[in-house]
């Protein structure tokens, strides 16, 4: 994920992902990459949860998780 330290959402991207195993890495000026480990079973609450950040958070790899996004908004569209 990409992620704009936005209203605190680095705090909240922390604490959102606490239990799963994360690096974070800061990019440029509140701006900061954050990789996610998670387990196959815990995917769909994955989507949910990245989309609650609404603009703040692209997904960037990998390639099948960012079309599972993708086909998610559409569907609310």
């Amino acid at each position: 994920l990409e992620l704009m330290d936005e209203r605190n959402a680095l705090e909240r991207a922390l604490l959102h992902f606490a239990h799963f195993e994360k690096q974070a890495e800061r990019l440029e000026d509140r701006r900061y990459k954050i990789t996610v480990t998670y387990e196959k079973a815990d995917e769909a609450e994955m989507v949910i949860r990245i989309l609650s950040f609404g603009p703040m958070v692209k997904v960037t790899a990998p390639q099948y998780f960012v079309e599972r996004i993708k086909e998610k908004l559409r569907n609310q569209k």
